[in-house]
């Protein structure tokens, strides 16, 4: 399993990237793990009997074009150490199944170019075909192919000045060259039908290269952190990143709209690009939480309202709020509708549309009946469809069916 970050890095997405290697493992396969360095960590660990494998690259080494020293994403090309690390390792463990997720595929594929090994790659987001990921900082689909225009729009996360716009370029020269690279790829799993129509549409490759995979959230105990001290008694929950491509300013402008003494608990990441403040008495702020203030936050608020205007490729925050057995208020946005069921499980409303965000806000308030029926209907439609029990047999069968295409006999337990 390569991945571009992996815990303690606190992103999804290297969460989710450890829930896949926890459940294989789980199963009685044999995982091995390559990722990026983090500070303080060794190169190799060993973790649920699993080594862990966190390697420094060339380009991250380089620390002026890096804000943070953690998080420090492999770039969407070759990268000559992470290469060299990775046939190393492939040499030493070799794999039944390499499974990737994340630009650190760009430096995968050359170490797998002589091997017949079959590479899977998880779509999550829009990382392959985007160099913002998210499918544009200005928050909305662009809906064009990779061009030229993607060097101004990233300007906003790679910095002000000419070192910025130099990241920028660079990373949409890198992304556009390679993605003719993508033919060594055996099986793409995307996390939601848009997001596959959308890589097929920009990358120009058959449907059948791609297997729709829903993502999956295991229900997490919460531990001994207690959030009496954060949380009020009474509040409606947005969790994610204060960016506008979440819908935070959407929102904001709708909750003061409303007459209601429930009070609106944001909890978000910052990003240095953009740091969301408000000074709204009505709205508490939780900065960068510990993972139990969050689990705490699902259990007490009324509901859970997610109004990105950005192309979500899923929304791991909604198979939490469903877990939680609560109602969501999301947009009808990209992977969003592939989880909640409207007027079922959740109200969908419009992105970007004000009123609507209000009038669904407004009904779940006063009708609390309504909230817990839709919060009990998430709750088992997670159960049927979003859990490891769930989610886990697809992804294997897909490790199996590109076995059995390529000949190979699969052990009782494989390497992925």
């Amino acid at each position: 399993m390569a991945s571009d970050v992996y815990p303690p890095e606190p992103r999804g997405g290297a969460r989710y990237a450890r829930s896949i290697v926890e459940q294989l493992n789980q199963r009685g396969h044999e995982v091995v793990v390559f990722t990026t360095a983090f500070p303080g960590l060794a190169k190799c660990t060993e973790e649920s009997g699993m080594p862990v494998y966190r390697v420094h690259g060339l380009i991250s080494r380089l620390p002026l074009l890096y804000q943070k020293k953690e998080g420090r994403f492999p770039p969407p090309l070759k990268d000559w150490l992470l290469y060299r690390e990775l046939r190393k390792v492939l040499e030493e463990h070799r794999p039944d199944v390499v499974h990737a997720q994340g630009w650190i595929v760009h430096s995968l594929i050359p170490a797998l170019r002589r091997s017949n090994v079959p590479l899977v790659v998880s779509v999550g987001d829009y990382r392959a075909i985007c160099p913002a990921a998210g499918m544009v900082p200005d928050a909305s689909h662009c809906g064009m192919s990779l061009s030229l225009r993607c060097v101004a729009c990233n300007r906003s996360l790679y910095g002000a000045g000419l070192l910025g716009a130099a990241k920028s370029i660079a990373t949409y020269a890198a992304i556009k060259r390679n993605i003719s690279g993508f033919d060594r790829v055996d099986k793409f799993i995307a996390i939601s039908e848009f997001v596959k129509k959308v890589h097929i549409e920009h990358l120009g490759m058959e449907g059948s290269r791609f297997a729709v995979i829903p993502p999956f959230y295991g229900y997490e105990k919460d531990g001994e952190v207690q959030s009496a001290d954060l949380l009020p008694d009474d509040f409606i929950l947005f969790v994610g990143a204060l960016v506008p491509g979440k819908g935070v300013d959407v929102l904001v402008e709708a909750y003061r709209r409303i007459n209601t003494e429930a009070r609106l608990v944001m909890i978000g990441i910052e990003y240095p690009h953009y740091n969301y403040r408000d000074r709204d008495d009505r709205i508490i702020l939780i900065i960068n939480p510990s993972r139990n203030v969050v689990l705490d936050a699902y259990k007490k608020c009324r509901f859970v309202v997610f109004p990105s205007v950005a192309p979500e490729p899923a929304g791991m925050v909604v198979l939490e709020a469903m877990a939680n057995r609560k109602a969501v208020v999301a947009s009808r946005v990209g992977g969003l509708t592939d989880i909640v069921a409207d007027r079922e499980t959740g109200i969908l409303v419009p992105p970007q549309e004000r009123d609507a965000l209000i009038q669904a806000i407004e009904r779940l308030l006063s009708n609390p009946q309504d909230a817990a029926r839709m919060g009990q209907s998430g709750y088992e439609r997670w159960t049927r469809l979003f859990t490891p029990g769930a989610v886990i047999p697809q992804i294997e069968k897909v490790y199996h069916d590109l076995l059995n295409e390529k000949g190979f006999t699969s052990s009782e337990s494989q390497a992925a």
